[in-house]
């Protein structure tokens, strides 16, 4: 039997306290894990978490609040389907997020909507239940 590999959908969930949080629905994402030395101590590993995306949705007050680094906890998680599934087959929690750029480009006469691309550094990742960060 061939796995179900095909992505239904991605979401993303943005907190920015606890009463305060908008679903985006993302066209792609990715995420990158490294390690970083501390060049003057190299035994002083730390693991760095960095989250890219494209929003299918306009940026609506909160996410530009988050873009613009308002202060907050930003706290969020997000979901990967794949198809006919209705629990995510991989989710990425975090703790904090700190926004480091968003990028949007509009073309005349183009009907279609323009997604907006961000980057961000994420803290206290887990993925799938493991501790990344």
């Amino acid at each position: 039997m061939v796995p179900n590999t095909v992505i239904d959908r991605i979401e993303f969930i943005l907190n920015k306290d606890e009463n305060t949080q908008n679903k985006y629905i993302l066209q792609s994402f990715d995420y990158s894990i490294s390690t970083a030395y501390d060049i003057n101590n190299e035994s002083d590993k730390r693991i760095d978490v960095y989250a890219s995306g494209c929003n299918n949705n306009e940026p609506d007050e909160l996410f530009l609040e988050w873009i613009a680094n308002h202060p907050s906890d930003w706290t969020g998680i997000v979901k990967i389907f794949f198809k006919n599934e209705e629990t995510p087959n991989i989710t990425l929690n975090f703790k904090k997020a700190i926004a480091q750029s968003y990028n949007q480009s509009f073309t005349e006469n183009n009907g279609y909507q323009q997604s907006g691309y961000f980057s961000a550094n994420l803290m206290g990742v887990v993925i799938n239940k493991v501790q990344m960060n």
